[in-house]
């Protein structure tokens, strides 16, 4: 997907393809403070929308959301958002595409880094819509952040489509204030007729796939050991080297006590008792150290 540059932006817009007006007739669209290098900054209107106090959740059948929001206008010396608090906004200003363009509305990286994240994760301008771009501010930092009216929170980049275009027909054509949102009766015959049949369905498929992993995971193919025995086998194989280091050297050091109680030595028996003490003392050592390292690494102990 390519982008248009700033040039091309500025030669559509003046040869018509492209229109952009701001609301505020004391506040006009500028083209050359506006369209940057790779896109057009857009600012935010005053008027917005937010959700009334007393609205503790949203139906999204059954709901009349005309009634949950409140309309509000953001004044000149700024509104604290609230940490998580949404906020239904548009641009000031309104856009007009043609069917070969389509655009993408992203925050800007100034806002984005005070945790303000713009357009809610709908930033789709869409091929031929006429309106002011609906903005959905929320704050996702753990402090107010004030925001001010005309300030341009975000950006639009454009780019050309392929194929056979269709114009936007949507329910938000030449929308130029703030909405909530509107479900269609599409939407509502859709989902209200919707069989639990279905529903029970999907998840008997979706149980029964993870049932199907669990298997692969727990049992594994023939001639190949699981992690878990895998594992056992380790553990007891070390414990095994452990116990016959330590009694390799309890051994060794008993028959070391045994020569020394049978009173004086011989030259011979002095060598052998020396070999003897020395591999006793490498077979503790190793035992004890063994036995310490594995243990931290919870192959013994855990």
């Amino acid at each position: 997907m390519g982008f248009l540059t700033g040039v091309e932006i500025r030669r559509r817009i003046e040869a018509g393809d492209i229109e952009i007006r701001s609301l505020d007739s004391n506040e006009q669209f500028s083209m050359d403070s506006q369209v940057t290098e790779d896109c057009v900054d857009l600012r935010l209107a005053p008027a917005a929308l937010r959700l009334r106090p007393q609205v503790k959740s949203l139906d999204y059948l059954n709901h009349d959301f005309n009634l949950a929001y409140e309309e509000m206008e953001i004044p000149a010396e700024g509104f604290d958002l609230q940490p998580l608090q949404p906020l239904i906004t548009q641009t000031l200003e309104a856009i007009c595409f043609p069917d070969d363009l389509i655009g993408l509305v992203v925050t800007r990286s100034t806002f984005a880094r005070m945790g303000i994240i713009v357009n809610c994760m709908a930033p789709k301008f869409a091929i031929g819509i006429r309106w002011a771009f609906p903005l959905q501010l929320v704050n996702l930092s753990r402090v107010p952040v004030r925001i001010y009216p005309y300030a341009p929170v975000a950006q639009l980049l454009i780019s050309d489509v392929t194929g056979v275009t269709v114009g936007y027909r949507g329910k938000f054509q030449d929308t130029y204030s703030p909405t909530p949102p509107r479900i269609s009766d599409r939407e509502r015959r859709t989902l209200s007729d919707l069989n639990p049949d279905s529903v029970n369905r999907t998840f008997h498929i979706i149980n029964r796939d993870s049932a199907a992993q669990n298997t692969d995971v727990d049992e594994p193919p023939s001639g190949t050991q699981s992690p878990a025995l895998a594992s056992a086998r380790k553990k007891i194989f070390r414990r095994v080297v452990v116990a016959i280091l330590w009694t390799l050297s309890a051994l060794g050091f008993g028959v070391c006590g045994n020569i020394l109680s049978d009173g004086p030595i011989s030259y011979w028996q002095g060598v052998s008792l020396v070999l003897l003490a020395l591999l006793s003392v490498i077979a503790s050592s190793a035992a004890y150290f063994a036995q310490s390292y594995w243990s931290k690494q919870g192959e013994i102990f855990d």
